[in-house]
């Protein structure tokens, strides 16, 4: 192998220039102590298996629940949504959507809360008559503003919601029928002091921030995907102190960039995973936008009183799935990701050391595993907070 690569040239320092094969007379030493050393990302991974095995947990029975008893986890869902607008916000700000960092970023797992609030904000609109409670506030202030009574344009405007009411549960069989509120008894509560409107108001508010946050991923990844191949860093133990440059088995050369800070060594190799990410990114958040509308009119159109075998059908049925499949997905490359080393570069490795002279030291390279794609997740997710996260 050092034949075929014998026409390398190493840089020792601005002025220094070694050929490979010079080196390669001095003969090729092993390290005393960590002849293997794991390769780990620096400040991007995929969102570690562990973590997506908790949220699967977490969401799996939230959306059974949600499907035929929605009101129990409404708040759940709330709080859980507000923590992944929270993560996603800090990876945005932190990544400042660099291509290379895709993995951190990828708004594709914001699927499965876009459904979530947009199901309690539609179904808790309905079940408390907000809208049209909503809807006689501003007849009020328009009449008390004009002078003139609104009683009767308000007693219509109840009168209308409740035939319409009435008409879809005429559609019902006699044994699915169940008590619900009459608007006159829905509008003898004061709006303002309903729990269930700032729940409303919650939802639609985190459903807003959740589309947009999604239209900003997916234009940043449109404009990553049009760039060049990244370049992502990797790191490893065996690279530091002193190391120069990293030779592999298909005689790729990597320089390697010391980091105090962290302790460790890097290097630079193209990021193939990340460049199909921004093309996954791209489709897949394209797709989510769609069913998130397609789910929206199921929302608003299908009447609460719909049912399919006895199951209610006025459900965020697309993006439920959706959402569960995209973080089955992500489990599956996380745990792939954590099991396998980049493409880019192979297992055995030389690494060209400058103490007392440049010497030439083989070794290999191992997986990342859980730990390091715990690192480099984190690291890519709080890099912003700087030395508050990284120490003083």
């Amino acid at each position: 192998m050092e034949d075929i690569c014998g026409n390398l040239t190493v840089r020792v320092n601005e002025t220094l220039s070694v050929p490979w094969a010079d080196l390669a007379l001095g003969g090729i030493h092993q390290f005393p102590h960590t002849p293997r050393s794991y390769l780990r990302s620096d400040e991007q991974a995929l969102l570690p298996w562990i973590y997506t095995v908790i949220v699967l947990i977490v969401h799996i029975p939230t959306v059974v629940i949600r499907v035929v008893k929605w009101e129990t986890v409404q708040l759940w869902c709330l709080a859980c949504t507000f923590l992944t607008v929270v993560v996603y916000a800090q990876a945005y700000i932190s990544t400042n959507f660099a291509p290379a960092q895709i993995l951190v970023w990828t708004p594709l797992i914001l699927l499965i809360d876009a459904g979530s609030m947009a199901q309690i904000f539609f179904l808790i609109s309905h079940e408390n008559y907000l809208l049209l409670r909503i809807r006689c506030l501003w007849i009020r202030i328009k009449h008390k503003l004009r002078g003139t009574s609104p009683k009767e344009e308000i007693e219509m405007a109840s009168t209308r919601e409740e035939e319409r009411r009435q008409a879809e549960q005429a559609t019902r069989s006699q044994s699915h029928q169940e008590e619900t509120r009459t608007a006159s008894n829905a509008l003898g509560v004061p709006l303002f002091r309903d729990l269930s409107f700032y729940i409303a108001v919650l939802a639609l508010f985190l459903f807003l921030i959740v589309f947009v946050l999604q239209v900003l991923g997916l234009k940043k990844a449109m404009d990553g995907n049009k760039a060049d191949m990244p370049q992502v860093r990797w790191c490893s133990p065996i690279f530091q102190p002193f190391g120069l440059v990293v030779r592999d088995g298909n005689c790729n050369m990597y320089p390697i960039g010391q980091s105090s800070s962290k302790g460790i060594g890097c290097i630079n190799i193209p990021g193939y995973e990340q460049k199909q990410w921004l093309q996954g990114t791209v489709a897949g958040a394209s797709i989510s936008i769609v069913l998130e509308f397609v789910d929206l009119l199921i929302l608003i159109f299908v009447g609460s009183s719909t049912r399919l075998r006895g199951v209610k059908m006025r459900r965020p049925w697309c993006t439920m799935f959706s959402g569960l499949t995209v973080l089955g997905v992500t489990l599956i490359l996380g745990v792939t990701y954590a099991s396998e080393l980049p493409k880019g570069i192979s297992q055995k490795i030389w690494v060209v050391v400058n103490m007392d002279r440049p010497t030439i030291y083989a070794g290999s390279l191992i997986s990342p595993g859980l730990r390091g794609s715990l690192i480099g997740w984190n690291d890519g997710l709080f890099a912003s907070w700087g030395n508050t996260y990284y120490g003083y």
